[in-house]
């Protein structure tokens, strides 16, 4: 009977062993939910909402106008901004231009053709008065008024040559430097005005969906508040946690598989995993509490498109591993 009694010990404790090692192992999992970046769209300055080309689920693409802002004060800035070069260069070619009018050069040239004749007669009178002055048909009085007849006239072209000359020449050079000065003064002020207004018209940074809207039109936006939220489908990424165990066997680069409710599984790549634990230090000195530690990781789905924000999803470590 003893026997009987240890056989079936002994096959009862081989059975128990058998089943222990043999038994079907549980898919290891873990929960997690998709999470997202948003972008946020709006106005760098207080101003009311005048457009809004977007709403709710709608798809848009970069670089397409979401919103626009009141712009009156900015628009008459980049004007005035305008008139404000077109004056400084205006100036700028004044002082690069001839101090004189051409009905003043024209009046100078006039006058220096009457001093050159002048002065051609003036010569001749003092060549024949020399001449009768070595024949002695002359008198010295007459030779020197014939002299000064000559350097008078001479004295007036000069003048009328010099007067000419000045009128051809531009302003000062530090006029000119001046003036260059204000016109790259006043293509700043424009730049700048022209910037501002820019602003009051928003575009789309990166392709996305619309996922809310916090303002209409009409309604004033407070500086740096968002209008709407976009969320581009490179943002979508599965949040979950490791645990452990399983802290050694996971790395950046790996994939994972994921599946959730209403969708088929997918595959995502870890791009992050944490490096400190979720829970306090002090559990790490209990063999048994060491196992409730997990570590945050962050995978980037392969097929976004469709996943909702918030959505719980089950992960488990990928079969190409």
């Amino acid at each position: 009977m003893k026997r009987i009694l240890a056989i079936l010990v002994l096959i009862a404790v081989v059975s128990a062993i058998g089943w222990y090692y043999l038994r079907p192992q549980p898919e290891s999992s873990w929960l997690g939910w998709i999470e997202a970046d948003m972008v946020y769209v709006g106005s760098s300055s207080t101003a009311r909402l005048t457009g809004r080309f977007a709403d709710e689920g709608d798809a848009v693409s970069a670089g397409k106008v979401l919103l626009t802002f009141e712009s009156d004060a900015e628009a008459a800035a980049v004007q005035a901004a305008h008139a404000n070069l077109a004056k400084s260069e205006a100036a700028l070619d004044l002082a690069r231009a001839p101090q004189d009018r051409p009905e003043q050069l024209k009046a100078l040239n006039a006058s220096r053709e009457e001093a050159e004749a002048a002065l051609a007669y003036a010569d001749k009178s003092l060549s024949r008065a020399k001449e009768l002055y070595r024949q002695q048909s002359g008198t010295k009085a007459n030779l020197d008024n014939a002299i000064s007849s000559y350097a008078q006239a001479k004295a007036a072209l000069d003048k009328i040559n010099a007067q000419i000359a000045l009128g051809r020449r531009p302003q000062r050079d530090q006029q000119i430097t001046q003036a260059e000065q204000a016109v790259a003064a006043a293509s700043a002020d424009l730049a700048s005005a022209e910037a501002v207004l820019a602003l009051k018209t928003v575009a789309a940074p990166q392709s996305g969906l619309v996922q809310e809207t916090y303002y209409r039109v009409g309604e004033v936006v407070p500086a740096g508040r968002p209008v709407i939220a976009l969320l581009p489908p490179e943002n979508v990424r599965v949040e979950f946690f490791i645990p452990e165990q399983e802290r050694a066997s996971l790395h950046v680069g790996d994939t994972i598989d994921f599946n959730c409710d209403g969708c088929s599984a997918q595959t995502a790549q870890i791009s992050f995993i944490a490096q400190e634990a979720e829970y306090t230090p002090p559990e790490i000195f209990s063999r048994e509490e060491r196992s409730k530690m997990v570590y945050r990781a962050r995978a980037v789905p392969q097929s976004p498109e469709g996943l909702a924000v918030g959505l719980p999803v089950n992960v488990s470590a990928g079969s190409a591993r």
